[in-house]
C-alpha cells in the first residue's frame, strides 16, 4: 500500500461496515424470551453503513476488503491516494450479510413489536420498550354456572372454601353436607367421578347456566383474625390466562408440581374453571350498590353488573391461586381453553389485609437467636419459639425469606401464632417460626422484580368461596 505520511486528507471516504462474527450466518431472527416464539424471516440486504447513524456499530454489510491498511510516507500525492483508496472499496461486491440475533432490532415497526417477547432488546428499543411488549390483561364478563336453590337446597349446603385449605375431616364434613356440595367436584375420590357429577348436576337442574355474560361484584364480609370486622370488594371476570413472561399476571410465590398435576387431571375432566383465583390490581376500593344483592351466602354477597374497571394497561399479581393459574396455562397448552374464573381485587381499600403464616417446624438444624421477653402483639422481628423460650433471629430481607434459608425441617403451617405455640408446648414439634406478614408494596416488588417468595408467604384473609359461581369453558 501507498504511504500517506504527514498529508492531509481533504476527501472523505465512504465507510462500509463489515459483520462481525464470519462464519455464524443466521438467516434469521428468533424472538420471544429464549428464542422460543415464531421467527420472523429476514431479506438479506446489502447497503453501506455510515457509521455516523449507527451508533450501536450494528453492521449489516460484508465486503470482499475487509480491512485497509493505511501506512503513512510523504512522497506521494495525497488526493490521488485517496482516489485509489476509494476505488478499491468500490470495487467490493457485497456479498448476503451475516446476521445475528441481536442485529437489525432498531430497525423492527411498531406491529413487529407487538409481537416482540425478548426483554434483552429492551434497552435499545427505549425507556418504554417494557410496557409495549406486555400483552393487554384479557378481561371479559362470562355466563355463569350456578346452584338453582330450588332444586340443590339452601346455598350455605352446598359453597365450601378452595380445595387446598380444607382438611380430611373437613372434607368429610362438606360432603356429607349436600349431595350437591361443591367439594365433590373440587375434591371428589376420583376426576371421573367429578366429571360424571357435574354433568348430571347440569343434565338434572341442580346447576343452570345464566343467559347473558356479566361482570359480578363481590363484597366479602368477614372478621380477620385480629379481630376486627372488614369489608373487601372485587370484581368476579372472565381472565385469560398469559404466561409469566408477558408482563400481564405476576406470580409471588413459588408452586410445586405435585398440586398442579392433580388440577390438571381434573380440569381435563370436567372442562370447567370450578373455583376462583384471587388477583390483585392497583386501583380504588369498588363501590357497592345499593340494592339487593342478587346472590349471596354467609359474608359474601354478589351482584351482576355490566361494568368494570379498565384492565387494559393494568398488571395483575396473584395473591391466591397460583397452581390452579399455572395448570389453565398447562392446560391451554395442550389444546383446552385458556380461561380462568377470577376475582379481580384493588389494593386500595381498608378491607385488603394480609396476615402471617407461621412455620410450625420438626427440626431447625441447631437454629440459634438472641434471647427475648415473649413479644407483644407486634413481632420485632423473626422469632424463634421452642421449650418455652423466645429467639429473636437476625437476617435480610423479609421475615418468610430468613427463614427459608435457615431451612427448616418437616415444616407444617398456620395464621395463628397461639396455635403455633401451642403445638410446640404439647410436644408436636421442636420449634415455631413467628413471622411478621409481608405488606402489600412488599409483595408487588419481590413480584416486579422477577422473584418469588417462599411458599405460603402471604395468607390474604379471607379466602374466596367455592361454589358461588363456576366458570364452564365448553
Amino acid at each position: 500500500m501507498r504511504d500517506l505520511a504527514a498529508e492531509e486528507l481533504e476527501k472523505a471516504v465512504e465507510l462500509v461496515g463489515v459483520a462481525p462474527q464470519r462464519g455464524r450466518e443466521c438467516h434469521r431472527v428468533g424472538v420471544g424470551r429464549r428464542l422460543e416464539a415464531a421467527h420472523l424471516e429476514l431479506e438479506l440486504v446489502s447497503e453501506p453503513l455510515d457509521a455516523a447513524e449507527h451508533v450501536d456499530g450494528v453492521a449489516l454489510v460484508e465486503a470482499t476488503v475487509e480491512q485497509v491498511d493505511v501506512l503513512p510516507h510523504t512522497r506521494v500525492d495525497a488526493s490521488a491516494c485517496v482516489d485509489e483508496l476509494e476505488r478499491e472499496v468500490r470495487r467490493s461486491v457485497p456479498r448476503p450479510p451475516t446476521l445475528l440475533a441481536r442485529d437489525g432490532v432498531h430497525a423492527l415497526d411498531d406491529a413487529f413489536l407487538g409481537e416482540l417477547r425478548d426483554r434483552a432488546h429492551a434497552p435499545s428499543l427505549g425507556p418504554k420498550a417494557d410496557a409495549r411488549f406486555r400483552t393487554m390483561a384479557d378481561v371479559k364478563p362470562f355466563t355463569a354456572l350456578r346452584y338453582d336453590e330450588a332444586t340443590a337446597g339452601p346455598l350455605e349446603t352446598l359453597v365450601a372454601p378452595p380445595y387446598d385449605v380444607i382438611s380430611p375431616q373437613e372434607r368429610a364434613s362438606y360432603l356429607a353436607r349436600s349431595p350437591y356440595n361443591v367439594v365433590h367436584l373440587t375434591l371428589p375420590d376420583d376426576e371421573d367421578d367429578a366429571a360424571r357429577d357435574l354433568h348430571d348436576w347440569r343434565n338434572g337442574g341442580v346447576l343452570r347456566r345464566d343467559e347473558d355474560p356479566v361482570y359480578w361484584l363481590l363484597a366479602q364480609e368477614y372478621v380477620g383474625p385480629d379481630g376486627i370486622p372488614r369489608t373487601r370488594t372485587g370484581i368476579v371476570t372472565g381472565l385469560r390466562a398469559e404466561p409469566y413472561d408477558h408482563g400481564v399476571v405476576l406470580p409471588h410465590e413459588r408452586t410445586h408440581a405435585g398440586p398442579k398435576e392433580g388440577r390438571l387431571r381434573l380440569l381435563r375432566a370436567v372442562d370447567a374453571q370450578l373455583e376462583p383465583i384471587f388477583l390483585l390490581y392497583d386501583g380504588d376500593e369498588l363501590d357497592v350498590p345499593s340494592r339487593e344483592p342478587d346472590l349471596g351466602s354467609g359474608g359474601d354477597r354478589l351482584w351482576r353488573t355490566e361494568d368494570a374497571p379498565d384492565f387494559s394497561s393494568t398488571q395483575l399479581l396473584i395473591a391466591d391461586g397460583h397452581h390452579r393459574y399455572e395448570t389453565a396455562l398447562a392446560y391451554a397448552a395442550e389444546g383446552g381453553s385458556p380461561q380462568l374464573l377470577a376475582v379481580l381485587v384493588p389494593t386500595r381499600q381498608a378491607g385488603l389485609t394480609i396476615f402471617a403464616t407461621h412455620r410450625v417446624a420438626q427440626g431447625v438444624n441447631g437454629v440459634r437467636g438472641t434471647p427475648i421477653a415473649e413479644p407483644r402483639d407486634e413481632l420485632p422481628g423473626p422469632v424463634l419459639y421452642r421449650a418455652g423460650r423466645y429467639e429473636l433471629l437476625e437476617g435480610d430481607g423479609l421475615d418468610v425469606e430468613v427463614v427459608d434459608r435457615l431451612a427448616p425441617q418437616g415444616v407444617t403451617y398456620t395464621p395463628r401464632r397461639d396455635e403455633a405455640v401451642a403445638i410446640v408446648d404439647r410436644g408436636d414439634a421442636e420449634a415455631a417460626f413467628l413471622l411478621r406478614p409481608p405488606g402489600i408494596d412488599d409483595v408487588w416488588a419481590v413480584a416486579r422484580r422477577g422473584d418469588v417468595m417462599p411458599q405460603k408467604s402471604t395468607y390474604f384473609f379471607p379466602k374466596l368461596t367455592s361454589g358461588l359461581l363456576i366458570l364452564p369453558l365448553d
